[in-house]
């Protein structure tokens, strides 16, 4: 499992206490290990790794400058052990268990296992409504110009095969450059799966996206994977007739 962490010095202790309750209930089904990237806090998030995980089986990585979102993702992964690698919010606004249940869905036979708030069964419990109108737009777009029937693109919290990320390297950074991935692995022909969840209030720290930019980012994204994204699907609806 990887965790990018920036400036989140008040939400390691919490993220310390919900793995160590994943690690216990999910290392009965398989091996499980954590990286924990720091990625160029100035505050105490990575001292405060290394004091509360100290006595876990989890790698800390640290950049010296900040990198971004994406980059802090690719360098956990690189990082990560395992057949499968899952990527979970330090916030902890998605529960942990949330990917007991996309790895089950890799198992079952999905290359990439998505969690859903947007998804008819899933949720959100105390967000601002404005902090939701851009996840919402882009989802709702790229799922009408890709033609791939997925609810939430933007989600973080993720399980994919080791190969998916291996052959899907984003261009874009930030936080726009997790959908990226998503996109190279739908027109790679990845078999995509999601599973409802419910996207919870943050309740420590801030977040650190950037809305105009972020925006801008997924414009471009709509834009280069969209009609390819559609080509590739309209093939695959084709096959399956």
């Amino acid at each position: 499992m990887v965790v990018p962490l920036y400036q989140e010095e008040a939400a390691v202790p919490g993220l310390s206490t919900g793995l160590r309750e994943f690690l216990r209930t999910e290392s009965v089904q398989r091996d499980v290990d954590f990286v924990l990237v720091d990625d160029g806090s100035t505050d105490r998030t990575l001292a405060l790794l290394h004091q509360h995980f100290a006595d876990l089986p989890a790698r800390i990585v640290a950049h010296e400058r900040n990198r971004g979102l994406t980059e802090a993702l690719l360098t956990g992964s690189r990082a990560a052990r395992g057949s499968m690698v899952g990527w979970l919010d330090s916030d902890l606004t998605y529960e942990p268990d949330v990917l007991r249940r996309l790895a089950l869905l890799i198992d079952a036979g999905a290359d990439v296992a998505l969690s859903s708030c947007y998804h008819p069964e899933g949720g959100v419990e105390g967000v601002a409504r404005w902090r939701l109108m851009l996840s919402r737009f882009a989802s709702r777009f790229y799922r009408r110009t890709t033609g791939c029937p997925v609810h939430t693109f933007t989600s973080m919290v993720r399980v994919y095969r080791r190969e998916v990320l291996e052959r899907c390297v984003p261009i874009e950074g930030g936080f726009h450059g997790i959908a990226e991935v998503l996109l190279q692995a739908i027109v790679s022909r990845y078999q995509i799966a999601e599973a409802p969840a419910v996207l919870h209030r943050r309740l420590v720290g801030e977040s650190k996206m950037k809305v105009l930019r972020t925006g801008i980012g997924h414009l471009r994204l709509m834009w280069r994977y969209g009609r390819l994204a559609r080509y590739m699907t309209a093939g695959m609806r084709r096959a399956a007739v």
